[in-house]
């Protein structure tokens, strides 16, 4: 067996309109993020992030967070690709949100069915002030 690599696909700049904040849950403080688009670029995706996604964010202890956010991308040959992104993190010195994910791609049949082949994972870093998040995805190989 060979040890897995990564294989960098694409950068996903995401932007949000501002919590929706539940409040505590009884395990942590859940936020709802409403997803107003985006870009995606990158050497084996490019094209954008739809409106109408969004992140069901749960704050927990000392500045820990998990994510699970659901969107579509709409790919620039026109396919739209499902997206369910959940991973986790905290709060960096700069006051900015970094974590790791783990997203899994829904497609249909054609030149992307590959996503729904591989195994992914993805870098988090989110503005401190919520306007945006910046994803990079990665294909283990």
């Amino acid at each position: 067996m060979t040890e897995p690599g990564l294989e960098f696909i694409a950068q996903l700049h995401v932007t949000l309109s501002p919590a929706l904040r539940v409040g505590d849950v009884g395990h942590g403080g859940r936020e709802i993020i409403p997803i107003t688009g985006g870009t995606v670029s990158g050497p084996r995706l490019s094209g954008r992030i739809l409106p109408g996604g969004e992140d069901w964010a749960l704050d927990g202890e000392e500045g820990r967070f998990t994510v699970w956010a659901r969107y579509a991308l709409e790919l620039d040959d026109g396919t739209l690709v499902a997206v369910d992104n959940r991973g986790m993190g905290g709060t960096a010195p700069d006051g900015s949100f970094v974590g790791r994910t783990v997203p899994r791609f829904e497609v249909a049949d054609g030149p992307h069915v590959w996503l729904r082949h591989s195994v992914f994972v993805g870098t988090l870093r989110a503005d401190p002030g919520g306007a945006f998040v910046d994803l990079g995805f990665y294909r283990v190989t």
